[in-house]
């Protein structure tokens, strides 16, 4: 099944058109996102708030095509500060694999997304019953689902949706503290035969494809390394700094 799966993501086939859960009343969880925040379901419907869900698979090619939609409908309607909270479900992938998509499909500043190997969205697709991707859904803070299935998907659709429960757009409140980072920078992009990349001395380097899967790896001894990207095949790819403090990951293209 996984591999019809991969062969749809190449194909860019959506395959989600019927896609939804079958529960018509949501079932509690307890899941973290990939910043180590804990998301309770019970916490934000007894609070008064709707629930956004944007369940996902981290190889799923019309995933990636409509994460920046998510996003920005989050963004447009507080940042979680208001009526309505989002977040993203991944199903099977782990810390690494659902931030890597993220990060090369969800634009600026998105909902929070949940791993599903280790943030528990695997169990959470489980009890939805969730069978493709991806199926965007909205709780009531009754525990009703009132939108079983939100497509076909866009902004202005999903604003729509949103708008017709009385729930309004407001400015995001929501700031970013203080996090620690790798300050990875890395150049030029596209890039032919060799990719600059700077990080401190110790960082791990990695160059993924964007179902996750390392194509080089190295460990950064000086604060420039070079990656030689002579036998890397022309795409999309994801590079990333890793230390025991922290992660980074920027799309590079490679353009032979």
């Amino acid at each position: 099944m996984k591999l019809l799966y991969t062969v749809l993501f190449a194909l860019g086939i959506t395959f989600s058109a019927g896609a939804q859960t079958p529960l018509t009343e949501a079932v509690d969880f307890t899941v973290t996102d990939l910043d180590g925040n804990e998301h309770t379901l019970s916490e934000y419907l007894d609070a008064d708030k709707y629930v956004c869900i944007d369940f996902f698979a981290y190889w799923c090619g019309p995933c990636a095509a409509h994460a920046p939609y998510f996003t920005e409908i989050y963004n447009s309607y507080g940042c979680n500060g208001g009526d309505v909270i989002f977040m993203s479900m991944e199903y099977e992938g782990s810390w690494d694999q659902t931030h890597d998509f993220e990060v090369a499909n969800a634009g600026d500043n998105p909902a929070p997304a949940i791993s599903g190997a280790e943030g528990g969205g695997l169990a959470v697709h489980g009890d939805y019953s969730i069978a493709a991707y991806p199926t965007f859904i909205l709780i009531d803070p009754e525990w009703n689902i009132v939108e079983q299935d939100i497509w076909p998907m866009n902004v202005e659709i999903l604003d729509e949706v949103l708008q017709s429960y009385g729930l309004e757009q407001m400015t995001c409140t929501s700031s970013i503290g203080d996090v620690a980072t790798v300050s990875l920078a890395a150049w030029p992009n596209p890039a032919s035969d060799a990719l600059q990349v700077e990080v401190k001395p110790g960082t791990r380097i990695a160059l993924l494809d964007l179902l996750g899967r390392e194509v080089l790896t190295t460990q950064a001894l000086h604060n420039r390394t070079v990656l030689d990207l002579t036998t890397v095949a022309d795409g999309s790819y994801l590079i990333r700094a890793q230390t025991s403090e922290a992660t980074e990951t920027h799309k590079v293209i490679v353009r032979h």
